[in-house]
């Protein structure tokens, strides 16, 4: 029988190539040494792994948020210039991929995939909403168009993107180094459709987030000495913020966690870490809007052109845009972002469908049938639950007693002292 070690070294370079994802390139160079020496001769192999991995189209993202997690220090300029280059001159980041290392092209590697999970669960998860609305014609399993998929991606990437650029230090010297305008005009190159998009996205992460930790935050006697409020949403609760700004990494790996102490370790691991809130940058008006009290329907399509031009080549469908005017169109400038009363339209993604399938499903419409209210919104009787619970996992802790607490319930709890 033949070997493939008697192919020639194009060969093994062509079925490298294919591979598709970063994380098989080192089990198939560990095979064998000729394996490993193809790739010497071609090092360039990874780059091309990595971009089909990627796609072409969010390069520029991956290595702009692995830029910005690189920054130092991290200065208002350098983060403009590092901005800059991304909105206006894509191919100059994406040019830097064949220069890059292994280790930095399988971080990158790593960091897509777990974007690509988070956005494609959130695709679904709002296809599902959708599915489920009363009056709905949508049925079916979803099948993203190369648009949508760039879109739910790109959304991640920019949370990302935030959150290593504005995350502050530990401990806070590259911190003030930037201020508020810096946030300010990262958020200003992107339309008003696309920010809500960034709002989609961080509500998505949070319930993940809300859902994944709650098990610890409500039973840890630790935790609840510590009165962590596993409640409140947005930016109301400073802990939440804190494990959002760890981001998407860290978030991606929480929820795929299956151990409750490992759960808590991470955690527990981001005590005294940087945050950035994102939640309150997106919901605090620009000054350049304050006082437009003009309602978004008396805009013309011009002068809406004229104040949001198209920026990003890979996005041009204007089916983000129909939808954010239909949910905005009675209010002003100020407000045309993160509106309290739209968390069913950001569930359901209303901002990332392309034209044709708002069109083809009467989407535009379904907002009459979209409940306003977010799931993570809690009763009077819910919160006093959870306040008595620190009194009763604080008074245990006092007494030298840790682990798991449950109600009426302290089998699992272990005291020091015993």
């Amino acid at each position: 029988m033949s070997s493939i070690t008697k192919l020639p070294c194009e060969v093994i370079v062509l079925v490298l190539r294919d591979l598709g994802n970063m994380r098989s390139l080192l089990p198939c160079l560990l095979t064998c040494r000729y394996f490993y020496s193809c790739f010497r001769e071609n090092p360039g192999v990874a780059a091309d792994i990595l971009r089909q991995q990627v796609t072409p189209a969010l390069i520029p993202y991956s290595i702009a948020a692995l830029e910005a997690s690189r920054l130092n220090p991290r200065t208002g300029a350098a983060v403009q210039e590092l901005l800059e280059t991304l909105y206006t001159e894509p191919s100059k980041l994406a040019d830097r991929l064949r220069t890059m290392s292994v280790p930095l092209l399988a971080k990158m590697g790593n960091m897509h995939e777990a974007t690509h999970s988070l956005a494609t669960t959130f695709a679904n998860s709002s296809w599902t909403c959708l599915s489920n609305d009363q009056g709905s014609r949508i049925s079916g399993s979803l099948s993203l168009s190369s648009a949508e998929y760039f879109r739910f991606c790109r959304a991640f990437y920019r949370v990302e993107l935030y959150f290593c650029l504005f995350r502050t230090s530990t401990p806070s010297t590259a911190a003030e180094l930037l201020d508020g305008s810096d946030k300010e005009r990262f958020l200003s190159k992107h339309a008003p459709w696309e920010n809500e998009q960034l709002g989609c996205a961080l509500e998505f992460l949070e319930r993940q987030l809300s859902e994944a930790s709650h098990d610890v935050l409500a039973h840890d006697v630790e935790l609840g000495e510590l009165g962590i409020d596993y409640l409140t949403a947005g930016d109301g609760n400073g802990w939440r913020q804190l494990w959002l700004s760890q981001g998407i990494g860290f978030i991606y790996r929480l929820i795929n966690e299956n151990s409750y102490e490992t759960k808590k370790a991470l955690l527990k691991s981001t005590f005294g870490a940087g945050s950035a809130d994102l939640y309150e940058a997106l919901c605090t008006p620009s000054e350049e809007g304050l006082d437009d009290v003009i309602p978004l329907a008396e805009y013309t399509d011009e002068a809406l052109t004229t104040l949001f031009p198209v920026l990003d080549s890979q996005d041009t469908d204007k089916g983000p845009f129909e939808a954010w005017r239909v949910a905005f169109n009675v209010w002003p400038r100020c407000a045309w972002v993160m509106l309290v009363n739209s968390f069913g339209l950001r569930k359901r993604a209303y901002v990332f469908w392309d034209w044709d399938r708002l069109e083809r499903y009467g989407m535009l419409e379904l907002s009459d049938n979209v409940p306003e209210g977010s799931e993570l919104q809690y009763t009077g009787e819910e919160y006093d639950a959870m306040y008595e619970s620190f009194k009763e996992r604080s008074n245990i802790w006092q007494k030298g007693g840790s682990g798991y607490w449950s109600r009426g319930d302290e089998s699992k709890i272990v005291w020091r002292h015993r």
